[in-house]
């Protein structure tokens, strides 16, 4: 039987990386530093972090339409 491969959601490579070393997560952050190809996806992952984060800590003030001006 043939072996299905499914992509990695971001969630799930932010929970294989929180598990490396610091040593590890240095190597890793400054090897994808180096390579532009993957930009894109340093993008989605730090998109993930800062919803996240937005999650813990709740919203400061609820949305109202005067939070956004009126062009």
């Amino acid at each position: 039987m043939a072996k299905v491969e499914t992509q990695l959601t971001p969630e799930q490579i932010l929970d294989d990386m929180r598990q490396l070393s610091d040593k590890e997560q240095r190597a890793l952050a400054a090897a994808v530093l180096n390579d532009q190809r993957l930009e894109a996806f340093v993008e989605e992952l730090d998109d993930q972090l800062v919803c996240e984060k937005a999650a813990e800590e709740g919203l400061t003030e609820p949305f109202s339409s005067e939070s956004f001006p009126v062009q």
